[in-house]
């Protein structure tokens, strides 16, 4: 039951020693491997099922804000609804119910974080620093990434559940496939809430332009598919806030993901193909893949 597997990493990561607890959880279950760099805690889980390669990242700066909060704070959320899902798909395979898709699950398990100047609230990131971090998370062989981030210190996107990003691909941001759009209304049982992104949003966070959030920053290292999951808020939160945790949305975002996983299982397309080769065509490639950061 994902609610209650929820309730589980919540209660693992608040914790004085959250990456040993995360490892007892995992380790032996499937591949799995740590990389600390300074003060974070990078983890990465593989799911071995055969198929498409996903990526489901948990973006954040920290889970804690040791000396600033006491307790997971609301930036926590890419963590939890990443260790979520993979901890709800190895009980499903305990079950004997197997998917047939090779998922990577990345994010980190930091107690620290620096804050960096943003209106109205500063960004938590890492304090290895954004680019450091995204060359770590960015799983190289995922044709699709689903990058999920908190996204509530801005007064652009304020719904009281989770809301989703359009495709970015090769610097052009693409409509979201009807079909997914399905899986959303099904998983929440209300019409879908999106981020409104700009081409800034696209840009790095070192480019002196509006960033609504870190949330869809991994493509600018990787070719592939991503799409932005925000968790939000009605009101601005700002990532160190603690007491803020939205159970309902974060089992909703958590369900959603494992929906996600199936529907790529099943050939599910997450964009119009047509569309980028028919705006290519006409309009040629975007000038945005020249602020790309790929390392490969």
């Amino acid at each position: 039951m994902m609610l209650k597997t929820l309730m589980e990493v919540m209660d693992l990561i608040e914790s004085r020693d959250p990456v040993d607890k995360i490892r007892s959880k995992i380790e032996g279950r499937i591949k799995y491997e740590e990389k600390a760099v300074q003060d974070v805690t990078f983890i990465k889980a593989l799911y071995d099922g055969g198929g498409e390669n996903v990526e489901i990242l948990g973006r954040l700066g920290a889970i804690q804000m040791s000396g600033v909060s006491k307790g997971l704070v609301s930036d926590a959320d890419g963590a939890i609804v990443t260790l979520t899902t993979l901890l709800e798909l190895l009980n499903l395979r305990d079950k004997g119910i197997e998917l047939k898709v090779n998922a990577s699950f990345v994010t980190n398990l930091s107690m620290k974080a620096s804050l960096i100047p943003h209106s109205p609230f500063k960004f938590m990131v890492p304090p290895v620093g954004l680019d450091d971090a995204l060359k770590i998370e960015v799983d190289p062989k995922a044709s699709i990434i689903l990058s999920i981030d908190s996204t509530k210190g801005n007064r652009l996107v304020k719904f009281d559940d989770f809301a989703l990003t359009h495709v970015i691909k090769d610097g052009y941001i693409l409509k979201l496939h009807d079909n997914l759009i399905d899986v959303y209304n099904r998983v929440t049982e209300h019409e879908i809430y999106m981020v409104p992104l700009t081409s800034g949003d696209l840009t790095p966070l070192d480019c002196d332009v509006y960033h609504i959030s870190t949330l869809v920053s991994p493509w600018l290292y990787t070719s592939s598919q991503v799409i932005g999951l925000a968790t939000v808020s009605p009101r601005m939160i700002p990532g160190y806030d603690t007491g803020v945790t939205n159970l309902n949305m974060l089992e909703h975002a958590s369900r959603f993901t494992l929906e996600f996983l199936k529907y790529v299982e099943n050939g599910g397309k997450v964009y119009n193909e047509k569309e980028l080769e028919e705006l290519e065509r006409r309009v040629g490639q975007s000038s945005l893949r020249k602020v790309q950061r790929m390392t490969s």
